[in-house]
């Protein structure tokens, strides 16, 4: 539709100026006096003007300088009369009839009584809203225009547009530019336009970029050549104008609205994971801490073990070796002055014995004290799960860094829910240490000594051996059945020292992963409270999205509307009535070098008419 357009201006042009090329033949015609002269139309008043156009034509060198602007304007009368325009031309041509046109001091006078009128100014500068330039690199070095015709290797074509300055911007921001350059397939290969669009004709590519208001041209164009020539640039640029259906945008800011809720949703779920998360680290915090008791506690009861143990042993023998003793031997004076020495003996192994009582009483305040640490510990981990549709919840929303985030909290969870599984199974066991600690530590065997010592020092106190023999003996049975039963008390404790042992170096391994626990759920609720954080800030940067999308839909199509835009002359701001004003531009092409002949050259074979067609080609 464009290349159909231009092609009815230039038809049209080219009718206008053979129309004028007539007229001027048939003027001399009448001046010779071999016809008569058409009587001109004269007026006293001003034309009605309804609306008119302007056409700016200009020619572009090939490195983009430009060159010979003129205008074609074109008015809409409703009646005739005097048509009044202005511009800073150098000459103007009367495209209509042959009223006789005037320029002075800026001021374009001419009378007409036709419906359409239309008149060429040539504009005295050189100034187009925008500045164009074209550069050509052959091989990668800059070359000339005028130096590639025919040259071969590889070419690259860099073109840009920018604003002229010191022309009304109005042109620049509401005018959209179509740049349309032609190659011919035959001597260009492996042609590259970034953002062009393309379409074959014939045997020629054609290069179609457009560039919008407001904005400058960037054009890289490059190709493998040979024997290089091209048709110059063509350039049109009209005001912008394109036909916006707005699509009804209900559905999508529905669409919107339920995906900021979604992400209110995810930030609300998150948030909830953040607190179970933050409270699952303060109770792993807490088992860490009591397990760590716990452990102390059951170090020092196994670093206590040895003494007691060998302690105790050691009181076994003694109460061994004095019963045997006593229940074998001889009662004499002689071994009455030995048993004198029984009751001090007595008394120390009676301190001793007290001495590992309180020891084991010691030791049951700090494990007691340790356990009930680690029991409170363990009744801190959270007994909630979460569930495998909560989990795919969330799953659907995060991303893969959330999803491994989330990943590693249902470790986690299942690492903590192990723990108290395992505690829960073993909770008796432990708590049992404590009360067989508190067993031995109320052994009645101190008691059992100290009574006896009290009866050999009186049975050893009276004056009559027989009594002192048979007194002497009811001890003896006494200290046999002591000796007995302590035994059984030191095989009781030896059992629970090697009970205590294995329980202590089991549970530095358990101690061990609760500790990597902690830290481990420390780390993740840490990550879950930035992601948290992260949630929180796209939840309330997204909270008025359908209402900024919809602004967004409607100021972008409003930017590029011309509801608004009124055109001005682009030759006078005195012009009025202005309601159309268009460019178009052709840049010098790049012709092979002219080959030698002897005959006429072409230029001088061609006819005025192929002239004519040549020049608006």
């Amino acid at each position: 539709m464009k290349a159909l357009k231009r092609s009815i201006c230039s038809i049209t042009a080219l009718v206008l100026v053979m129309s004028a090329a007539t007229a001027a033949g048939r003027t001399a015609e009448y001046s010779s006096g071999t016809a008569a002269p058409p009587t001109l139309f004269s007026a006293s008043g001003p034309a009605a003007v309804t609306d008119k156009d302007e056409v700016v034509y200009a020619r572009l060198s090939a490195s983009g300088g430009a060159q010979n602007i003129y205008v074609v304007n074109h008015f809409s009368l409703s009646s005739g009369g005097n048509i009044t325009d202005y511009g800073d031309y150098t000459a103007v041509i009367n495209l209509t009839g042959l009223e006789p046109i005037t320029l002075e001091n800026g001021t374009v006078t001419v009378p007409s009584d036709s419906e359409n009128f239309y008149y060429q100014g040539n504009l005295s500068g050189s100034n187009l809203p925008w500045l164009y330039e074209v550069e050509y690199r052959l091989d990668g070095v800059l070359t000339p225009p005028e130096s590639l015709g025919g040259k071969s290797g590889s070419l690259e074509i860099r073109m840009t547009s920018a604003q002229n300055t010191s022309v009304n911007a109005v042109f620049y921001n509401n005018y959209m530019q179509q740049i349309t350059l032609t190659l011919n397939n035959d001597d260009c290969a492996n042609i590259r336009a970034p953002g062009a669009t393309t379409a074959n004709a014939g045997k020629n590519r054609i290069l179609v970029y457009t560039v919008l208001p407001g904005q400058d041209a960037r054009i890289t164009i490059s190709a493998d050549v040979k024997d290089f020539e091209m048709g110059g640039l063509e350039i049109t640029a009209m005001p912008f104008s394109m036909s916006f259906e707005i699509p009804a945008t209900d559905d999508m800011i529905d669409d919107f609205t339920l995906l900021t809720g979604a992400i209110a949703e995810l930030s609300d779920g998150v948030g909830k994971l953040n607190d179970g998360a933050a409270a699952m680290a303060s109770g792993s915090a807490e088992l860490k801490e009591g397990s760590s008791e716990f452990l102390d506690g059951l170090s020092q009861l196994n670093a206590n073990a040895g003494q007691l143990a060998g302690g105790s042993s050691q009181i076994m023998e003694a109460l061994s070796l004095i019963a045997s003793s006593l229940s074998n031997a001889d009662i004499s004076s002689d071994m009455l002055a030995e048993l004198a020495r029984l009751p001090e003996l007595l008394t120390q192994l009676a301190d001793g014995l007290n001495q590992v009582t309180e020891g084991l009483t010691a030791q049951k305040e700090t494990y007691t004290q340790a356990f009930s640490a680690l029991d409170r510990a363990i009744a801190g981990i959270p007994s909630h799960q979460v569930t495998r549709a909560q989990l795919e919840n969330l799953y659907e929303k995060a991303d893969d860094d959330e999803k491994a985030l989330l990943d590693r909290l249902m470790e986690s969870f299942a690492a903590a829910a192990a723990v108290s599984d395992a505690y829960g199974q073993n909770k008796q066991a432990l708590s049992s240490v404590g009360a067989s600690l508190d067993s031995l530590s109320r052994s009645n065997i101190p008691a059992m000594l100290s009574l006896i010592t009290s009866q050999i020092s009186g049975a050893l106190s009276g004056n009559d051996m027989n009594d002192m023999i048979g007194q002497l003996g009811q001890l003896t049975d006494g200290l046999l059945e002591l000796s007995m039963n302590y035994a059984g008390f030191h095989g009781g404790l030896s059992s629970f020292m090697q009970g205590l042992s294995a329980l202590y170096s089991g549970y530095a391994e358990l101690d061990g992963g609760i500790s990597e626990l902690s830290g481990g759920i420390a780390e993740m609720s840490g990550g879950i409270a930035v992601l948290h954080d992260g949630t929180n800030q796209l939840a309330a940067e997204t909270s008025g999205m359908p209402e900024l999308i919809k602004n967004e839909i409607e100021n972008l199509v409003s930017e590029y509307s011309s509801a608004e835009f009124e055109a001005v002359s682009f030759t006078s701001d005195k012009n009025t009535d202005i309601s159309f004003v268009q460019f178009v531009f052709r840049a010098e092409g790049i012709a092979k070098p002219a080959a030698e002949s002897g005959g006429l050259a072409e230029a001088d074979q061609l006819t005025f008419w192929d002239r004519l067609k040549r020049l608006f080609q």
